[in-house]
């Protein structure tokens, strides 16, 4: 066998290997599961940015998760009026869903009934940026729902409504209903974020997350 030959073979050899390896990683590598049933904007979520719904980005939150408070407030300056990346806004609905883990956050689940019964008056969204500023303040609380009723006086809503919905079975379950949705979805921790039905599961820094919408 002539030195050719055998330089030949080696190369196809490799070439061979190349291929499979090649092959293996296009066969292998796993697709994002698209979550559909997570991207239909129900009658009763809660909406903001554009109405256009072209791409949905859903949170479900945990009002009492320091890590939820830490992005509410970044998104919060990424979009906000004069920043370089308001225009975010316009090409992103954005659904915010309740995932309260009341079972390590135990004001978690009432700070949920009273965003949602500041949502009944149509503060949703003001609420939620009063739960996580003051999040602090409430948070180790044996019964927190006297400070949420002070918020909502904050807000200047009808504190009998607000009270009365805070303890509404309508309110509870909404809340259940955005659990339930979440857990069929394999939520574990929050804040979770799908984007056009996808899980965002590998998001190492706010700045990657940022980009993502950027770049839609």
């Amino acid at each position: 066998m002539t030195n050719k030959t055998i330089i030949a073979i080696v190369i196809s050899v490799v070439v061979l290997f190349a291929f499979l390896f090649v092959a293996y990683q296009l066969t292998n590598t796993a697709t994002p599961t698209v979550y559909r049933q997570i991207n239909v904007v129900k009658s009763d979520d809660h909406v903001t940015w554009s109405p256009a719904k072209k791409n949905i980005l859903v949170e479900y939150t945990d009002f009492e998760c320091p890590a939820c408070k830490e992005f509410h407030t970044l998104i919060n300056q990424m979009v906000a009026s004069g920043s370089a990346d308001a225009k975010i806004k316009d090409k992103v609905t954005f659904v915010m869903r309740d995932f309260p883990l009341y079972q390590i956050h135990p004001n978690s689940m009432t700070a949920a009934y009273a965003a949602e019964a500041a949502g009944k008056q149509g503060k949703f969204f003001q609420y939620v940026d009063e739960l996580f500023a003051t999040q602090d303040n409430w948070a180790n609380l044996s019964d927190p729902t006297s400070y949420f009723i002070q918020l909502a006086t904050k807000l200047k809503l009808n504190t009998n409504e607000f009270k009365a919905d805070m303890n509404s079975q309508s309110g509870k379950d909404k809340v259940n209903a955005d659990i339930a949705s979440g857990n069929q979805a394999g939520i574990n921790a929050t804040p979770t974020f799908f984007l056009n039905g996808k899980k965002l599961d590998n998001i190492q820094s706010f700045n990657q997350f940022r980009s993502l919408l950027i770049n839609l």
